[in-house]
């Protein structure tokens, strides 16, 4: 922005400054008295006098105040602090919050527009969530991975994994249709509950990301183990084999990838204290509620999947897969 002044211009008065602007005097008076646009001189009679410069440095100010910087902000540019740059970054990412506030507010009010329930108790969740800044949305995230993961060794890993890196998995879409609204509402109360932190708490305890910390990078476990469990257990559930029976070992043994018979019967009561932390609906419900989140196709439903491998674990072992009883 070029603010050379023009050295042929004469002295001007206030109100001739103010008339030439179309500033407030009052405004152009507390400029000048904070030092933000320094007077020339002082004519005979005691007035202010404004010099070129002066006049270029006010059109400056004027400009930075339209575009919404605050007057410390116009000072940090005027006395180089600061470039025009650096701060119209940061009111770009203020600018930036509030439009994705605006435009969650739009989206509920077009829900309760289009919606036909009218109940008390769903109007007033819908009207707590729009009040709730970007911010307060995600440290409801931060707020449940960190208690539920508080302490354990891959602590980082696993607080990304339940706040989605920044809170990406669990965050409503800039235009969120009425079932994400319903989602968001819904998993959120999940997410303040403390008997839920406390289930998550006990699930991540006996998750395989927890203890990998420092092992470098590997796939993850969640991932690796969700695959297997759907190629051993869901295979079996698929075929009707029942979890009592005597090919249920050798599922469990597949699944647990043929340990030796001196880690027969560690490995499996470590996956059986698993199941013991992990077998809930409300689990299940969560992974559903963060795929509308996502725009996903709901996952596959894993309770069947644990409980029948719960049940077979509880069948006594006979050393299926082993050569020998544990």
């Amino acid at each position: 922005m070029d603010i050379t002044p023009d050295a042929d211009l004469p002295l001007l008065t206030i109100g001739q400054l103010a008339r030439r602007t179309g500033l407030p005097v009052r405004t152009l008076r507390y400029w000048s008295d904070a030092g933000v646009v320094p007077e020339a001189a002082r004519s005979a009679g005691g007035h202010r006098l404004y010099d070129p410069a002066g006049l270029a440095r006010l059109e400056l100010v004027a400009t930075l105040r339209e575009l919404g910087l605050s007057h410390a902000e116009v000072r940090r540019v005027l006395d180089r602090e600061s470039t025009v740059a650096e701060v119209a970054a940061t009111h770009v990412a203020a600018l930036d919050a509030q439009i994705s506030t605006l435009r969650l507010r739009r989206s509920v009010l077009s829900a309760v527009a289009a919606g036909d329930r009218e109940e008390p108790g769903h109007l007033d969740r819908l009207n707590r969530m729009a009040r709730l800044s970007a911010q307060e949305r995600q440290q409801i995230i931060d707020d449940f991975a960190a208690r539920a993961c508080a302490g354990l060794e891959a602590e980082p890993q696993l607080r990304e994994r339940l706040g989605g890196g920044d809170g990406g998995g669990h965050q409503l879409p800039d235009t969120p249709t009425q079932e994400q609204l319903d989602a968001w509402l819904e998993l959120s109360e999940m997410m303040r509950d403390p008997e839920f932190q406390r289930f998550a708490r006990r699930a991540v305890e006996h998750s395989p990301a927890n203890g990998a910390a420092g092992r470098g990078p590997q796939p993850d476990p969640h991932s690796v183990f969700a695959r297997n469990l759907d190629r051993t257990v869901g295979a079996a559930l698929r075929e009707g084999i029942a979890p009592d029976s005597p090919a249920a070992a050798e599922v469990v043994d597949q699944l647990l990838d043929h340990p030796g018979p001196e880690r027969r019967a560690a490995v499996r009561a470590r996956l059986r204290a698993r199941l013991d932390a992990g077998i809930d609906g409300r689990l299940e419900r969560y992974r559903r509620l963060l795929a509308v989140l996502q725009d996903q196709q709901p996952p596959t439903p894993r309770t069947a999947a644990w409980t029948w491998l719960a049940t077979a674990l509880d069948v006594p072992d006979a050393g299926v897969g082993a050569g020998q009883p544990s």
